[in-house]
């Protein structure tokens, strides 16, 4: 194993890093939790759908069960980390409000073989201008970029197809540290996706696997650059970055 460098500069490998606020133009949902008739959706979206989305990728007909996660996401031309919203607003639905059989409403339907009440909570919509990207409502996260692809700023997310709008703004340093200190990321992390340790944080159970809401990490590598007055972009760099530039478990 060779000696790990001071610093890796991304802008020799054509990698670029994008600042991502993604507002939903529609309701989200999804099955994050389920219990007796109550689905809810909480408000995080996982890394994996959020690349296939970014890249407008998914399979008309597929053959099997099984996800093929690394196959395809090592051929995307970029790559996202899972994106959370911190003051998103939900709403419950309720389903089956009306006896499909008997066309009647109530509770009665406990007395026939019909379909039950149900509910799910879903996201809302929210809507914001590029001046407003930074609202607590946006799902914020943040995007690796090869060989100059350029994210687009409307895509379709989930099987659903939810409608959704994205401002980018590009982050300017390229130079990547390795640091022994461990450091908060300014975003929401999948733990296959670190190369060192993560030392604590606050997990969000969602398929196909849980991933970190808040996270503290030492012994890997990060791009850190000043946002505002008051926050810093913490970036962690994702083991399959590395993998991809050379770096095999950091060397």
């Amino acid at each position: 194993m060779s000696d790990i460098p001071d610093k890796i500069n991304l802008s020799e490998y054509n990698i670029k890093i994008f600042y991502g606020c993604l507002f939903l133009h529609d309701f989200l949902w999804f099955s994050s939790t389920e219990i007796s008739r109550i689905s809810t959706t909480i408000p995080v979206i996982h890394n994996y759908a959020l690349t296939y989305a970014i890249n407008q990728y998914s399979y008309a007909i597929y053959n099997g069960n099984i996800p093929r996660y690394s196959e395809d996401l090592g051929k995307f031309p970029c790559y996202s980390t899972p994106a959370s919203s911190f003051a998103s607003r939900r709403e419950s639905i309720m389903y089956n409000a009306i006896n499909d059989l008997r066309q009647t409403p109530g509770r009665d339907t406990d007395k026939y073989n019909s379909p039950k009440y149900g509910f799910k909570t879903v996201v809302i919509p929210e809507f914001a201008t590029q001046s407003e990207k930074e609202n607590s409502t946006a799902f914020k996260f943040y995007l690796y970029c090869f060989n100059n692809f350029k994210p687009p700023s409307v895509i379709r997310l989930g099987k659903k197809n939810t409608p959704v709008r994205i401002y980018w703004e590009q982050i300017q340093n390229s130079i990547v540290l390795f640091s022994k200190d461990e450091k908060p990321p300014s975003h929401s992390i999948n733990p296959f996706d670190v190369n060192g340790e993560i030392t604590g944080g606050v997990i969000s159970q969602i398929p196909p696997h849980s991933f970190y809401r808040y996270a503290s990490i030492k012994n890997d590598w990060f791009v850190e650059q000043k946002k505002n007055r008051f926050e810093r972009h913490i970036i962690q760099i994702p083991k399959r970055i590395l993998e991809k530039i050379g770096f095999v478990n950091g060397s």
